[in-house]
């Protein structure tokens, strides 16, 4: 098994040094949980400690955002700027009573102008998921 390792740690090492990175992040993938270990880590050169690292970080961020905002969603967070904007109450709770739980997502704060973020928290349509300063 160290044999096998150890050739891919050559491949990996040439790759980086032959600025091939899609190979050598290839062969990181698949045997990312060998060559994180620490004594298979110090046998890379610097690209390739640097592109592991990425991958590691890459596979994170993965996990963490399993679920994407579909074109939908993205459409219904423009509708609710739009209608705060324009201070359209009624067409706001309207849209507001069918994606009460789309809101409550972290990753729809960043996207709400200052106008939604305001009326919103006033409503208690954020439930505290986001504070304004």
């Amino acid at each position: 098994m160290s044999g096998n390792v150890a050739t891919i740690i050559v491949k990996v090492n040439k790759a980086c040094d032959g600025l091939n990175f899609v190979s050598a992040r290839g062969l990181i993938e698949t045997n990312l949980i060998k060559l994180s270990e620490a004594k298979y880590y110090r046998q890379l050169n610097t690209s390739g400690r640097v592109l592991i690292k990425h991958v590691l970080a890459d596979s994170k961020n993965q996990n963490e955002t399993s679920c994407k905002l579909t074109r939908e969603d993205l459409f219904i967070i423009n509708k609710i700027n739009e209608y705060c904007s324009n201070f359209d109450i009624s067409m706001l709770k309207r849209t507001l009573k069918n994606s009460f739980e789309l809101m409550q997502r972290p990753d729809v704060q960043p996207l709400l102008n200052n106008d939604a973020r305001i009326i919103l928290d006033d409503m208690g349509a954020l439930l505290g998921a986001y504070q304004l300063q």
